[in-house]
């Protein structure tokens, strides 16, 4: 088995044919996915983390205070996200259009590595993370991990265009790349795991020169100027732009702290939980992927081999790692889709042969697939924990009650009169309502156990502790209402049959029910 660093010998000549029709569909494919992520972006309510980096984005933006914690991950979102409130105003919209921007970014991406994934194997892959379900919910999603799938697929492109045809300022993109991905999120060091494990086998084989030959072409000069690039970035974005010297320990604090959340197991999901998204949302990219893993093995290169080697060591060590959240299925899944861009190329150079027609059939029902789970977490249960990718959501209602709180608010401002809200903190329900009420007059009290009065707000949200101490107090000068607050699924897998599978499969229907947590409108009346 002979291992290059492109997957034949016909490849590196088409790097100079670009057809005017190629990059037109390009073009179009972007388009498409922008409009996608663009289309009522600021509508579906903020889930409590969304919440958060909006809320401490915008108080950023108002007052210039941020410092690194790893609670919240790096502060590269921070800084965009405010970037986006400066241009264009804070509100639900611009929360999100900086992770919409991200995702819209990745699409064009694949096309960088045609000459190793070939060009109907790059658009394919292309085509995924622009319409695909997974891709697409976590691009209208204001968390971190759209930015790092992002810098990491740009990470990807560089090296292996390295490695191909090395260029003296890759060393120093790359070196950009990483500092931007570690002020992005911890899970750089997952990464760096993945693709370190796979290189040292590289370097151990007979195959060393396909790294070593690129990384000495370049000279040492320019991986000084890799160093340097990672140091400045890093420290400028760590250290707020050097105004918080302490914030340059970020590597440290941000592996030491969630090193120690392993054992707390947050997110409460099994080792089987991205296994199962990926067979019941991602079905299509398995299939595909596992047809491109063939190809891999029959017509191996570099990046080939890596995208396998990626995906089931990622796969293994997301699924070992304490914390289990469905965003995080977005790293295992980057290398699928692009070995199921492999796949999507295999089944079109066969497709004269029988295979390749029934190929083409496979790849059909997969991209009607596609489009009917995009369809369905996108837009019809897009705040529904019946979809795995929803992980406890905050209720359609919630949206409603903020537009609500915030139309009485308006009233009472253009009427002259005061207006204020209390928000019951108890079991941490201050979010998302912080950020619905950053611009009211808000207090946020845990009222759950306190025995004193309530306070003399215009409207009060209680959690249930505190409306079954309180609603007799409330109810003379205040009408009441309860509202679905968060929405969960806490999945029990001992139900699922091959009966539960197929409804849930075609129907979206749980395989056992779904819960959540109440709260309490009280308006003076």
């Amino acid at each position: 088995m002979t291992v290059t660093a492109t997957p034949d010998a016909a490849q590196p000549a088409a790097r100079t044919r670009r057809p005017r029709g190629e990059l037109i569909a390009y073009a179009l494919l972007v388009a498409v996915a922008l409009a996608l992520r663009f289309l009522d972006l600021g509508d579906r309510p903020f889930h409590h983390d969304e919440s958060q980096d909006a809320y401490f984005s915008w108080t950023f933006w108002k007052d210039g205070g941020y410092e690194y914690d790893p609670l919240l991950h790096g502060p590269l979102r921070f800084y965009l996200t405010a970037a986006m409130y400066t241009l264009f105003g804070a509100s639900d919209f611009t929360a999100r259009l900086a992770p919409a921007l991200m995702g819209t970014l990745m699409v064009p991406l694949p096309y960088l590595l045609r000459d190793q994934l070939g060009r109907v194997g790059a658009f394919a892959a292309a085509a995924a993370l622009a319409i695909g379900p997974s891709y697409l919910y976590f691009s209208r999603f204001a968390r971190e991990d759209i930015y790092f799938a992002a810098i990491t697929l740009a990470l990807l492109v560089v090296v292996f265009r390295f490695l191909s045809a090395p260029r003296r300022y890759h060393p120093a993109v790359i070196g950009v790349l990483l500092a931007l991905s570690f002020a992005t999120k911890e899970t750089t060091f997952i990464t760096l795991f993945v693709a370190g494990t796979f290189f040292i086998a590289v370097l151990i084989s007979p195959r060393r020169d396909l790294v070593i030959g690129p990384v000495r072409a370049v000279g040492l000069d320019a991986w000084g100027w890799a160093l340097a690039a990672f140091v400045g970035v890093y420290t400028v974005l760590f250290t707020t732009f050097l105004t918080n010297p302490e914030g340059v320990q970020g590597l440290y604090t941000g592996l030491d702290y969630w090193l120690g959340q392993h054992d707390v197991g947050r997110g409460g999901e099994s080792r089987i939980f991205y296994g199962v998204i990926l067979t019941f949302i991602e079905w299509p990219a398995l299939l595909l992927g596992a047809i491109g893993t063939v190809a891999a093995i029959r017509r191996p290169s570099l990046l080939r081999l890596f995208l396998v080697w990626a995906f089931v060591l990622s796969l293994a060590v997301y699924s070992w790692a304490g914390e289990k959240f469905a965003w995080l299925v977005l790293h295992p899944l980057l290398p699928l889709l692009l070995l199921a861009g492999v796949g999507v190329q295999a089944i079109w150079d066969a497709r004269s042969r029988w295979y390749g027609k029934v190929g083409f059939a496979v790849t059909a029902a997969c991209l009607a697939y596609v489009v009917f789970a995009s369809y369905s977490v996108n837009a019809r249960y897009r705040a529904d924990p019946r979809e795995l990718l929803v992980s406890t959501q905050s209720s359609e209602e919630v949206g409603k009650v903020a537009d609500q709180v915030t139309a009485k608010a308006k009233a009472a401002e253009a009427a002259g009169r005061p207006f204020s809200v209390t928000i019951d903190s108890a079991e941490g329900a201050t979010f998302p309502w912080a950020w619905y009420f950053r611009d009211l007059q808000t207090g946020y009290i845990d009222l759950g156990g306190a025995d004193n009065a309530p306070p003399e707000s215009d409207v009060l949200i209680l959690t249930q502790g505190a409306r079954d101490r309180l609603d007799g107090d409330l109810r003379g000068d205040h009408s009441g209402r309860e509202f679905p607050f968060r929405v969960w699924w806490v999945r029990d897998y001992d139900d699922l049959r091959p009966g539960s599978a197929w409804r849930y499969l075609t129907q979206r229907e749980p395989w056992n029910p779904t819960g959540g947590m109440p709260e309490f409108l009280y308006e003076r009346r």
